[in-house]
């Protein structure tokens, strides 16, 4: 069995703050790194133990999300930027794993809820559904015939995703009170539920449909400042739409991920 786990650093439990924990320049993001890095690492042992067999991992958090260094020693890492989809996914895996997500920008309670970009982006829709990462990246999987099986991360990132995988299997690593502000797990006892989890996902293959979003493709952003429009629509593949919001079209979600 091949898996290919799809990594953020948002989810982890006792990270809830972008300027304190997830941004480059925070004063722990080196702690918050290794939280999820352990995280990590219960979810791959209990894929392990559930009957994986070669183990991929993509730190999909913009500046680095993982300590490298502290990762399981079977996992093997997609490591650089930059790095576009699919990131080296194909049909010969057997599942798709989000861990550590968030749910989309504007979702009520959403502990660092924020879609691409919590410093630019405003929203974003897909075929006039708002959508965030965990939807367009279990579509892309989906794309590929594979299953999205697991998501760990606070309760409205979990939630967002049951829409589009009713009985994927998570893990609530925290209960969302505001954007900044959570109920949190401990973190061993979030590692304990996620070997759990990962062996559970194990099982959930060949249960669980992969989620697909039939072609063509319209791709919308919103953007929070007029001046990032104004430089997308010089693109000749950019229809800008009106002061804050462009659009962009085609026929496979991997276009749509390279040039959005």
């Amino acid at each position: 069995m091949r898996i290919f786990i799809l990594g953020d650093l948002e989810g982890a439990a006792g990270v809830v703050d972008f300027h304190q924990q997830t941004y480059s320049d925070a004063k722990y993001y080196e702690q918050a790194k290794r939280l999820a890095t352990l995280e990590v690492n219960a979810l791959v042992e209990g894929l392990l133990e559930g009957g994986a067999q070669e183990v991929w991992f993509l730190d999909g958090h913009g500046p680095g999300g993982i300590d490298y260094e502290l990762i399981h020693a079977e996992v093997q890492m997609i490591i650089g930027r930059p790095i576009l989809a699919p990131w080296g996914l194909d049909e010969s895996f057997d599942a798709f794993l989000l861990y550590g997500h968030h749910a989309m920008e504007n979702t009520e309670r959403g502990v660092l809820c924020h879609s691409w970009s919590s410093r630019t982006i405003a929203n974003c829709w897909l075929n006039g559904e708002v959508i965030g990462e965990i939807g367009f990246n279990a579509a892309i999987a989906g794309s590929f015939g594979i299953p999205t099986v697991f998501i760990s991360g606070d309760d409205t990132a979990i939630a967002e995703t049951q829409r589009y995988v009713p009985n994927i299997v998570s893990v609530m690593t925290k209960k969302g009170i505001s954007q900044t502000s959570a109920l949190s797990l401990a973190p061993v006892k979030a590692r304990e539920l996620l070997q759990v989890g990962g062996k559970i996902a194990m099982k959930k293959i060949g249960e669980i449909e992969p989620f697909t979003i039939d072609p063509p493709y319209e791709f919308i952003t919103e953007m929070r400042e007029e001046k990032a429009v104004d430089t997308k629509a010089k693109r000749a593949d950019v229809e800008r739409l009106d002061s804050h919001r462009y659009k962009i079209a085609g026929d496979t979600l991997i276009e749509i991920a390279h040039r959005r």
